[in-house]
């Protein structure tokens, strides 16, 4: 589907169940899930691009008889790379598998951790949210290209991530999911439990826009759904 701009990204943390890590000292949030916004008391300085590759797999022609007579349909095995102008330290540090130390030292561990995300965009015609779910996978970080100012120009590094999905079995074994607001039968809450399972984000059912909550863009307002949640992921 065409889309219009990156209106968020969802992050949560993942049992070995499936459910989400819903504490913010072992995971990224007391909700389970983590909104990558646009509030620097949040150490968040929003997205800028969410670059989904491979949501196809390659098909191969079968001939016989000198002619094709069937096309193979692999699976997918799509990734994300995400650019962010920054992304809490913490939150991503915790993405990433790494665990914290005395000295608030953060280390890669042997052992990856699992997490879903969720990529919130908008229809062109409409301006309906648009998500791409992907209920389990990996994040990695490959490079940090760290460069000096001149006298002239301040030189900013993104945070890069990479996103490599998995099968899910709330997805009927699939990697990826799709799904919109005006779409039949639509609810926000059952997208957000389907790919958090056991999140408290999202608490009411509907169609209302997580994102529009301003405090995750700098604003200052009643925290989702009246009850209390911070956003700072620590």
């Amino acid at each position: 589907m065409a889309n219009v701009g990156l209106r968020m990204l969802y992050v949560g943390i993942k049992n070995e169940d499936g459910t989400v890590v819903v504490d913010a000292t072992k995971g990224v949030s007391a909700k389970g899930v983590y909104a990558i916004g646009t509030n620097k008391a949040d150490m968040n300085l929003g997205a800028q691009t969410a670059n989904i590759t491979a949501l196809s797999g390659n098909p191969v022609k079968i001939s016989g008889n000198n002619e094709v007579v069937d096309v193979t349909n692999p699976p997918s095995s799509p990734s994300v790379a995400i650019t962010a102008n920054l992304i809490n330290p913490e939150v991503k540090q915790k993405l990433l598998g790494r665990k914290q130390m005395e000295g608030g030292i953060w280390v890669d561990q042997d052992k990856p951790v699992y997490a879903g995300l969720i990529i919130e965009t908008q229809s062109p015609i409409t301006l309906e949210p648009v998500f791409y779910s992907f209920g389990m996978g990996i994040f990695t970080e490959t490079t940090q290209n760290v460069q000096t100012n001149t006298d002239t120009a301040e030189t900013r590094e993104s945070d890069t991530l990479t996103f490599t999905s998995m099968n899910y079995d709330k997805f009927g074994g699939k990697n990826f999911a799709f799904a919109r607001t005006n779409g039949e039968g639509f609810d926000t809450k059952k997208l957000f439990d389907t790919v958090f399972p056991g999140q408290t984000l999202v608490t009411t059912t509907g169609t209302a826009d997580p994102a529009d909550d301003v405090t995750l863009h700098g604003g200052i307002s009643t925290a989702l759904h009246g009850s209390s949640d911070n956003q700072t992921g620590k």
